[in-house]
């Protein structure tokens, strides 16, 4: 189980990263992109419907993979 938290930490920081840079239509990025999405879509979604992207001027910040690792940091440590 704590193997599978760790991968999990793993794909959330590739995806933050990959969140970084901008991926052209056509570029090779894109389908690596959609794949991180998806696996950690499902578990950022239903944190980021109770904590909203935070408003930092004319951007928003979005706090769901910093709730979802603190969770995770914290389930690794009970268990």
């Amino acid at each position: 189980m704590i193997d599978l938290l760790n991968l999990f930490l793993f794909v959330l920081v590739i995806r933050v990263v990959l969140s970084y840079i901008p991926a052209p239509p056509g570029s090779a990025l894109v389908p690596i992109t959609r794949f991180f999405e998806a696996i950690t879509e499902p578990v950022l979604r239903p944190v980021r419907r109770i904590v909203p992207p935070l408003r930092v001027g004319a951007t928003a910040v979005d706090l769901s993979p910093i709730i979802v690792w603190i969770v995770i940091l914290i389930v690794r440590g009970l268990l």
